[in-house]
């Protein structure tokens, strides 16, 4: 218990505000950088929305999928080696993003950030809750959730509208030395919380044991499916419905599937020997109303369609400079504006009856299509299509690279579907096997601890690496899934009840994790949505004002990383307050209210453009947040067991993976569909309105069906 004569900050030891500066300059400099990271790539980098989106997707679902590893390791190997490893990892891998400029390369280095963040994570949380107990962890974890949201304050709103002035990739190389000056601090003063005695005993554990160790929770519903399975009847259903899952994949290739699209904003324009380039924009933002840009493909972006009347005489005689264009006239503009305006949709399917290896047709003045027989034919005759279509001057911006991804998207539909149903017959496999094996034998212990088996894992992973036809990525995310999935072979899996409890913890961060989609929009949708569409003017005027009346003259504007200031500012404003109030209150019915509030917050945006309407939706769903996500660490921290706590903490995080991953593939996507070519930002914000509530119902069921039962269950 707490000694409340100390009073309440004074109760947290040193250990515990070391950590909370850590955290401060850790989290400033990736939300530094993430404020505008979105905007950089788009308009300075010149990366498509989507590519974005594939980065984000990629990038923060392992940033919040690598303190499974990395608690699990922490609580092995100790916090501080972990700790010195994680700064190193994240200031070579900022410097690295800011000297990048190909995708490959920015890419790469993110990834580097990536595996510093990922270890971070679950070391200073876990540090926290051992720092913490059931009287102060409600105000511990509020306190590093403010601090969290100081950093994420300060940062965007001082230290990037001045280096981003001077230069863009100022703001990452500042991302890279704040977090690589706090190795200092942590060779110096950081002591390791799990005293060396315990240190010494989980080190006599090898390695591999303790990552097998790690991924138990991931698979605890694949354990758990194979206890039930033991009961003769359900055990012979539940193969029976994996092998009805495995023919019905196999025959939906006999099935018709819907073709995969390609929608376009940018238009292809061509007159004689020239190719002109054409896009609307609506940049509320933007001082122009039109651009033109030379070169050996021309071009032209229309930044105010509505005005385009006006201008439209300086822009026909910009347009006459270049030959080929000189019979160029108003009305054929207005015929391109309407054009970009709609959905432009390339369609491709595969379609094995064909008797031609290709087939390209005009559905409609917005939509075309592409049947192709099958992948031989398609690299066969690639150039041969690529060129037919370029004889349509409204795909002249359409590069191979493009059209080879939307035949793999066409192709290769069906895969998610495959990799599910082989995860889980695999696993089941494994399970079955390795179990019946420890029943057996005497052995067992020799089976889980290593030898044998790990040799012969490892030697298999090898294969992975010299089988023909799989790039580096694909080798990478295919080497990671075999070595997780293998790791059921070393599991304990002798006690139900153990996975019994992490299967329901698993199944109540993936149903929260549904309120993280919402909130990775704040670093994607919503920052193309302020700049396209939100009007500042009147926030610019009034600030203006108001720093008149003190003598200053700064004219300030709104910018977007302010949409991170915002978020931030509220939180730092609010959250001890809030922590205070929700101090004693329930885990779950507190995390239902806050995510009810964001909902609130994100729907708020879907009613106008107004700048005042935006800033009173994003700081609505602020204050849900702070009330949900603070009381579900804590909730997590107490839960979890003395001698796995930064593992837990590390599987905490796993509502980022799913959020992340669905929020920045999924949100992009949407946006370019809705926003970019429907003109319809207000179906968008529905949309995640709809997610937020879903994840509402998803938790009130979890809290009445599960936690409740378990709560009673256990009081028996």
């Amino acid at each position: 218990m707490t000694d409340k004569k100390k009073g309440v900050f004074r109760s947290f030891p040193g250990q515990f505000w070391l950590v909370v500066i850590f955290e401060f300059f850790e989290r400033g400099a990736y939300y530094g950088m993430m404020s505008f990271l979105s905007v950089y790539f788009v308009d300075i980098l010149h990366f498509p929305k989507e590519s974005v989106g594939v980065i984000k997707g990629v990038i923060q679902p392992l940033l919040y999928f690598l303190p499974i590893i990395s608690g699990a390791l922490a609580d092995r190997f100790g916090y501080r080696r972990l700790l010195m490893i994680a700064f190193t990892l994240l200031g070579g891998g900022y410097f690295l993003t800011s000297q990048a400029s190909s995708y490959g390369a920015v890419f790469a280095a993110l990834v580097i950030m990536g595996f510093g963040a990922g270890t971070f994570k679950p070391l200073i949380s876990g540090t926290i809750a051992r720092s913490t107990d059931e009287d102060n962890s409600t105000l511990g974890f509020g306190i590093f959730y403010w601090t969290i949201n100081l950093g994420a304050f300060l940062f965007p709103l001082i230290l990037v509208p001045f280096l981003k002035a001077i230069n863009p990739s100022y703001v990452i190389i500042a991302s890279a030395i704040c977090t690589a000056m706090m190795l200092i601090p942590t060779a110096f003063f950081y002591k390791d919380p799990v005293k060396k005695e315990k240190m010494e005993k989980r080190q006599q554990t090898n390695l591999i044991q303790t990552l097998a160790n790690a991924f138990e929770i991931i698979y605890s519903p694949i354990v758990l499916i194979y206890y039930q399975m033991k009961k003769s009847s359900l055990r012979r259903a539940l193969w029976g419905l994996a092998i009805l899952l495995i023919v019905v994949y196999s025959l939906l290739k006999y099935i018709d599937r819907p073709p995969a699209s390609l929608n376009f904003t940018q238009l292809g324009v061509r007159k004689g020997n020239t190719t002109l380039l054409f896009s609307v924009e609506r940049d509320m933002l933007g001082e122009e109303d039109y651009e033109l840009t030379a070169g050996d493909q021309p071009v032209l972006t229309i930044y105010k369609p509505d005005y385009a009347e006006q201008y439209a005489g300086s822009l026909i005689s910009e347009m006459l400079q270049y030959a080929g264009f000189t019979e160029t006239s108003l009305a054929e503009i207005r015929e391109w504006i309407r054009l970009s305006e709609e959905q432009l949709v390339l369609q491709m399917e595969v379609d094995k009856e064909l008797t031609e290896p290709y087939q390209f047709e005009q559905i409609s003045a917005t939509e075309y299509r592409i049947r192709v027989r099958n992948l031989e034919d398609f690299n066969q005759y690639d150039a041969e299509l690529y060129a037919a279509i370029q004889e349509y001057p409204v795909w002249t911006a359409v590069d191979k690279t493009e059209l080879e991804d939307l035949y793999q998207a066409a192709h290769g539909r069906r895969f998610f579907l495959l990799f599910v149903i082989s995860i889980v017959v695999i696993g089941l496999a494994i399970v079955t096997y390795s179990s019946r094996r420890q029943e057996k034998t005497e052995a067992a212990e020799q089976l889980r601890s290593g030898n044998g088996v790990t040799v012969l894992i490892l030697a298999l992973a090898v294969v992975l690496w010299i089988l023909p036809g799989m790039d580096l990525l694909g080798r990478i995310i295919a080497t990671v899934i075999y070595l997780t999935v293998s790791s059921l072979f070393i599991i304990d899996k002798s006690s139900p009840a153990k996975f019994a409890d992490h299967g329901k913890f698993l199944l109540m961060i993936f149903i929260y994790s549904g309120f993280w989609v919402l909130y990775f929009q704040m670093f994607d949708s919503v920052l193309w949505y302020v700049k396209a569409y939100v009007d500042a003017g009147p926030l610019n005027v009034a600030i203006n004002r108001f720093l008149g009346i003190f003598g200053l003259s700064i004219d300030w504007f709104f910018d977007v990383e302010h949409v991170t200031v915002i978020n931030a500012g509220t939180i730092i404003l609010l959250q001890l307050l809030v922590s205070k109030i929700v101090k004693h209150t329930k885990a779950l019915p507190t995390m239902m209210i806050g995510i009810a509030m964001g909902t609130v917050g994100m729907a708020i945006l879907a009613i106008n453009t107004s700048i005042w309407i935006f800033i009173a939706g994003i700081v609505i769903f602020s204050v849900g947040e702070m009330t949900a996500h603070p009381k579900f660490i804590s909730y997590v921290g107490l839960v979890a067991p003395k001698d796995r706590k930064a593992m837990y903490m590390g599987y905490l995080f796993l509502y980022g993976v799913f959020g992340s991953s669905i929020g920045g593939i999924v949100g992009a996507k949407l946006y370019v569909h809705f926003v970019d070519n429907l003109n319809q930002p207000r179906t968008l914000w529905l949309i995640f309105s709809m997610i937020g509530i879903a994840t509402i119902v998803g938790l009130s069921l979890y809290n009445r069906l599960i936690a409740e039962k378990s709560k009673g269950e256990n009081s028996k």
